[in-house]
């Protein structure tokens, strides 16, 4: 927050497979011993509390979708060469011509045209059902006290841009938990987790008088999760948006976003405000941890991949470090080459 000197910063650390908050942050933040010397603004729990357009983050979406409904395999190809579509009288463009791309391609290089395309062949009540399969538009269930359901409107009110709109992450409000509620879907298999902070109440005496159980319910296939986990890898290797958000020594699945902010006194998404986020889990093919950093209205750099990619690499590095997780690779360290593996 303070490099891009940004108005706001939310990150989030979860187990994919149980949905424990293993770490939480929000910045601003405020000291309790002096609650009443702080402001609303940083007293809330922005992680729950505060509702944004994902950007690019909610491509996943129309991407599982797409794929568990069969519309399209990973080497489908998309005309993406125009730069631009237009969708309902309105224009959204690339912010680089891509090409002809396959759809694996489409989500590592966040192609907007592509991503579109994709959402006219699932359809919109295809679309509107993946979009509350993995929880948008309802609480998480969260154990702590301010969540907020986000919006989701509902097909009998969408405009002919809308299609366009949500499949790229606009006309749409998600909370930061909502998002890595759904990437964790992916990481742990297809099953939609329930978010929780308390693992067990204890007496006095220290014995457990009740234990949290996970709860899940699978939303999607294990293959079609398996098949998008293999094309999230692929968004911070070379060629993705997210280099900057890869761990040495282990492989990071996941994705960028970078949102404008609708200015309500023009009608129109503002050209100097954005939302940077990055979410993901590692190791991707056995993952210990899933997280999201949102970055809000950055100064000098917009990009999830440049202002939060990073974020999360350094939490992730001290993190699969206090966990001891191997890494699933070696790292060449000069003449010495390392490796956890057993």
């Amino acid at each position: 927050m303070s490099k891009w000197r940004a108005v706001s910063a939310t990150a989030i650390m979860m187990d994919p497979y149980t949905g424990e908050i293993l770490a939480l942050a929000n910045r601003p933040n405020f000291d309790p011993g002096e609650l009443f010397e702080a402001n609303q603004s940083e007293i809330r729990n922005r992680a729950i509390t505060d509702c944004y357009e994902p950007g690019s983050t909610f491509k996943i979406v129309v991407g599982i979708a797409a794929l568990e409904e069969k519309v399209v395999t990973p080497e489908t190809r998309f005309d993406c060469s125009a730069g631009t579509i237009e969708v309902g009288g309105r224009r959204i463009k690339d912010d680089h011509k891509h090409g002809v791309l396959a759809f694996r391609e489409v989500i590592q290089k966040s192609s907007n045209v592509g991503t579109i395309k994709t959402a006219l062949m699932v359809g919109k009540p295809k679309l509107y059902e993946y979009i509350k399969k993995f929880g948008f538009g309802d609480k998480t269930g969260i154990d702590l006290q301010g969540e907020i359901s986000g919006l989701v409107k509902s097909p009998d009110r969408w405009s002919g841009t809308s299609i366009g709109a949500m499949a790229i992450g606009q006309e749409i409000a998600v909370t930061p938990l909502q998002v890595l509620r759904a990437y964790s879907a992916v990481a742990n298999g297809g099953y939609l987790v329930t978010p929780h902070v308390v693992k067990e109440i204890r007496s006095p005496t220290g014995a457990i008088i009740s234990k949290i159980e996970p709860k899940t319910q699978r939303i999607i296939s294990a293959e079609t999760a398996a098949i998008f986990r293999g094309i999230l890898k692929t968004v911070t290797e070379a060629g993705g948006t997210a280099t900057e958000a890869a761990v040495e020594g282990n492989e990071v699945a996941g994705k960028t976003g970078t949102a404008q902010l609708f200015d309500p006194q023009t009608k129109h998404y503002s050209k100097t405000r954005y939302i940077g986020s990055f979410v993901g889990f590692v190791p991707a093919e056995n993952p210990r941890l899933a997280m999201i950093v949102v970055i809000k209205e950055p100064k000098g750099q917009i990009y999830g991949g440049i202002v939060a990619g990073p974020v999360f690499r350094q939490i992730a590095n001290e993190a699969l470090s206090y966990l001891t997780v191997p890494m699933d690779k070696a790292v060449d360290k000069g003449l010495l080459l390392v490796s956890d593996k057993k």
